[in-house]
């Protein structure tokens, strides 16, 4: 209850009114806060109410209102792994329906008309299996990768290629990395391209135009740019920055006007009359010193340039000007002439899906013009830099086509950029589509037991005027080992190797005889029909298949070799299939179980998020929301103090002198 101070006892009236004014106006503000506040239901209805507060509570909006953003992230998230699950599902439903009907069509009761039924069942299987491979949800394509509004998979040359690309597309939840919605389609399908494998070294030559950044180094680890020191003949140490070095050249000229500025100012010769320059035959930089000069180049304490560019490996005298290998890089710039390997290019073929290309390579100017003609073809394939930039690979995109690369009657092509698909260097057990070579090893003598290497022989080879000899591939890991065992088997008259133009074994006959010149298996064995040579001919030269032919290993794949074999009644060649689809339903289940984990992640983050929503949703309630009990005390007070205070004002304003007389 409010009083008037003692002091004021006797005080004038104007005070005294001015006293009851402010607590009136006081307690009435305060009344109305409380009712405004009780009205709202908030504790804070302007940030000058509460400035801490308010600061908490903008902070604390604002991020709410992120974390909705990541709810419906999540959500989009858990709808799209959702479907690539149903998704995946499916693909293993096919697939074992697939593998159901290999299995059921090796036996040897079915007739071929049955499995030319059920090769137009396998087509179906084809069908949806492309229809899933190109399922999408609200435009975004699960099996794309990150390339998510481009269908993945298309219908090309009777096979399907890949448009996709590899990884997958993430979105945004608020944490370090993002969250995988998609799925790459080799994860789910398979191999979604296979390659020849460059075996020729292309060593460019270094030129000045080589930029630094394109070359392995002297170290193998590339170019580091950065200061070098030069010891000048004992007399003095120079640091020459390289760092604004963009190609050869530059490095070079900047190296030998450091020295050539030392020179004048020291009025000494250090040089030699060619100087400073790039020895293209030993692809190195040479330093033609001064009779009697020694330079010595090094590193800064934690520098590598010198070692880079093959400067500090050795000391440059008259007797030793050249530094070590640079090692350029094949990249998309890259001259045809500049390239050591490259004698004079001219045509060459490519075969895929049963399309035939020569390819011209007589005008190219580039590997880039190489790479375009070959991207050009339109036949599947395509051309890449190996990743140590030595060499090229060819890829072919095309599932349920056989790439094979060879070289044009008289030309060698192929041979000289290293893309050839047969050749010495093949692994037999990558042969016909990864059935490998059948070789024979370590049969025993069915009677005593013992090793008989008579039982390990493959087959046996004879020639037109009746010399028979056999061989044993035991032991034999490539092509060329096949080569060399067939050919030390043999006699003089008889030749083996690499037909230079279709690919394939030739096997060639000098005896002159009248008979067959005859391959044929010994033991039970598949070797000479794995090598493509079981034939017999009354000319005087065996031409062998192709086996090294190049297939992307995917479901497609497989379910196109399953096709063709049930319409050709290729009973080998249904049981090959059978067996892919093994691999083919392990990938999907572990691909489902990446999905599965996926889920997992993404259904506890949005539990995390709704936890941490629920806590500051109640951090802001009780920095800005009323509490209603303790407002209806503090309302009733008030309403009683400003009772009070007009009680006493109303007796304050009613005395007088004979109140204050003893």
């Amino acid at each position: 209850m409010s009083s008037i101070p003692s002091n004021l006892a006797r005080v004038p009236v104007s005070l005294s009114s001015q006293v009851l004014l402010s607590n009136l106006n006081r307690t009435q503000t305060r009344l109305l806060e409380t009712q405004v506040q009780m009205a709202t239901g908030k504790r804070m209805n302007r940030p000058s109410d509460d400035i801490v507060s308010a600061s908490l509570v903008n902070i604390l909006e604002n991020e709410m209102g992120r974390r909705q953003h990541r709810f419906r992230a999540l959500a989009h998230a858990d709808a799209m792994l959702g479907t690539i699950d149903q998704s995946l599902g499916e693909v293993s439903d096919l697939l074992l329906q697939a593998k159901s009907i290999a299995s059921e069509m090796v036996n040897t009761s079915v007739d071929p008309d049955t499995r030319k039924a059920q090769a137009t069942v396998v087509d179906s299987l084809i069908d949806e299996m492309a229809r899933v491979a190109n399922r999408d949800l609200q435009g975004i394509q699960l099996f794309g990768g990150e390339r998510s509004a481009v269908r993945p998979i298309e219908s090309f040359l009777g096979g399907f290629k890949f448009s996709g690309t590899k990884g997958a597309l993430k979105i945004d939840v608020g944490r370090a990395t993002g969250m995988p919605i998609t799925f790459s389609a080799d994860e789910a399908f398979g191999s979604i391209s296979a390659r020849v494998k460059g075996n020729v070294d292309l060593d460019p030559t270094v030129t000045g135009e080589v930029r630094l950044r394109d070359l392995n180094g002297a170290q193998r680890d590339g170019v580091t740019l950065g200061t070098v020191n030069i010891d000048l003949n004992g007399l003095d140490l120079i640091a020459v920055d390289l760092t604004s070095a963009d190609s050869v050249q530059d490095a070079v000229d900047l190296l030998q006007d450091a020295i050539l500025q030392y020179e004048t100012d020291n009025s000494v010769t250090l040089l030699g009359s060619n100087g400073v320059r790039i020895d293209s035959t030993a692809g190195a930089i040479s330093v033609d010193v001064a009779s009697g000069v020694t330079l010595t180049f090094s590193d800064t304490l934690t520098g590598r340039t010198a070692a880079d560019l093959g400067l500090s490996q050795s000391t440059f005298t008259t007797s030793d000007p050249v530094g070590e290998d640079l090692d350029a890089r094949v990249t998309m710039l890259t001259k045809v002439s500049d390239l050591s390997a490259i004698t004079g290019l001219g045509e060459m073929m490519i075969s895929n899906a049963g399309q035939n290309r020569t390819i011209d390579l007589s005008s190219v100017q580039t590997i880039e013009d190489i790479k375009n003609i070959i991207d050009a073809s339109e036949i599947g394939v395509r051309v890449e830099i190996s990743d140590d930039g030595r060499s090229l690979n060819v890829l072919n995109d095309l599932a349920g086509g056989q790439m094979s690369i060879y070289n044009v009657p008289g030309d060698d092509s192929a041979d000289q950029l290293g893309i050839r698909s047969f050749r010495r260097d093949i692994p037999l057990d990558s042969m016909n589509r990864g059935r490998g070579v059948q070789i024979l090893s370590g049969n025993v003598d069915p009677v005593n037991g013992n090793p008989d290497p008579m039982l390990d022989r493959d087959f046996q080879i004879t020639l037109s005027d009746g010399t028979a000899f056999d061989v044993d591939l035991a032991g034999a890991e490539t092509i060329g080992d096949v080569i060399d065992i067939m050919a030390a088997a043999g006699p003089s008259t008889f030749g083996v190797g690499i037909d230079p133009g279709s690919g394939g074994l030739v096997l060639t006959d000098s005896s002159g005889g009248t008979g067959d010149f005859a391959v044929e298996p010994l033991n039970g064995s598949f070797a000479a029909q794995d090598l493509g040579i079981l034939h017999s001919t009354t000319s005087a030269t065996i031409t062998g298949e192709d086996g090294a032919k190049v297939e992307v290993d995917s479901v497609f794949t497989h379910l196109i070799t399953l096709r063709d074999a049930l319409l050709e009644n290729d009973i080998p060649g249904i049981t090959f299939a059978g067996g892919k689809f093994e691999e083919d339903i392990d990938r999907a289940a572990r691909a489902r179980a990446v999905v599965g984990q996926r889920i997992d992640r993404a259904s506890g983050m949005r539990q995390r998020e709704e936890d941490e929503d629920l806590l500051d949703a109640s951090l802001k309630s009780q920095a800005e929301d009323l509490d209603f009990t303790e407002a209806s005390v503090r309302f009733s007070q008030l309403q009683t103090f400003l009772q009070a205070t007009l009680a006493t004002g109303a007796q304050s304003r009613n005395l007088s002198l004979l109140d204050f007389l003893g």
